[in-house]
């Protein structure tokens, strides 16, 4: 073979392109030999090359050959021909276009079909089980939260009057004060949604006697946990 042989064979075949998966099966899509030819013979036609698709006999099979303007060229050894029955032509031709379809794609060097790693030519019995994710357990607070969380909303008692505050009344806003504070720390501590959402959910009643007692110190709370939901969230 001449050096220009080899040289358009290679500039041919660094340009062709995959072609489109413009049909589709039941195995999924796949690109017709029409897309097939129409990338072959832009790459081809352009370095001096053209294809040509033969059928033979004993064995049947479709062979594909690359032939160059100096006379010389390149096939492959044949796609083999299967069909049941070989006096129906149209089944008889479908056999010749899927040949025709991957002999050029293989001889090209580009893919007509996904990839599906054999699962479609493959027995269902035979194809391996698929393994099921195991569910991620949620997330439990610490044993020592929760016992405040569970326990803080008894200790909050709702005063009838600003005027009849007492001393148990200023022991219980300290009270307040201090948790809340301790709760806007331990924010941070939250690593993902489901940790800091459960965190309401526990402190549904605690947050609702808060809210009636001291509307600024609820606003307080609430302000810091939707920043730190924010954050959690990737919300700037």
């Amino acid at each position: 073979m001449t050096n220009n042989f080899h040289i358009d064979l290679v500039a041919a075949l660094s340009v062709i392109k995959n072609p489109p998966l413009d049909g589709d099966a039941a195995y999924g899509k796949y690109s017709t030999i029409n897309a097939c030819l129409k990338k072959a013979k832009a790459a081809l036609t352009s370095h001096n090359f053209c294809v040509i698709q033969m059928f033979y006999t004993e064995p049947d099979r479709l062979v594909t050959r690359i032939v160059h303007a100096s006379g010389e060229f390149i096939e492959d050894g044949g796609v083999p021909l299967y069909c049941v029955d070989k006096n129906n032509p149209q089944k008889l031709m479908a056999a010749g276009t899927y040949a025709r379809r991957n002999g050029l794609c293989a001889l090209l060097g580009i893919a007509g079909s996904d990839d599906d790693d054999g699962q479609s030519a493959t027995p269902s019995h035979e194809l391996p089980e698929v393994k099921k994710p195991k569910p991620t357990p949620k997330p439990k607070p610490p044993q020592q939260e929760r016992q405040v969380f569970e326990n803080i909303a008894d200790t909050l008692d709702v005063p009838p009057t600003p005027q009849a505050a007492s001393a148990a009344y200023e022991q219980t806003v300290n009270t307040t004060e201090k948790w809340v504070e301790e709760q806007i720390a331990g924010f941070e501590r939250h690593k993902h949604m489901g940790e800091h959402s459960k965190w309401a959910s526990v402190n549904a009643a605690t947050r609702d006697k808060i809210k009636a007692t001291d509307p600024a110190l609820h606003a307080k709370l609430l302000d810091a946990w939707k920043n730190r939901k924010n954050r959690l969230q990737g919300v700037v």
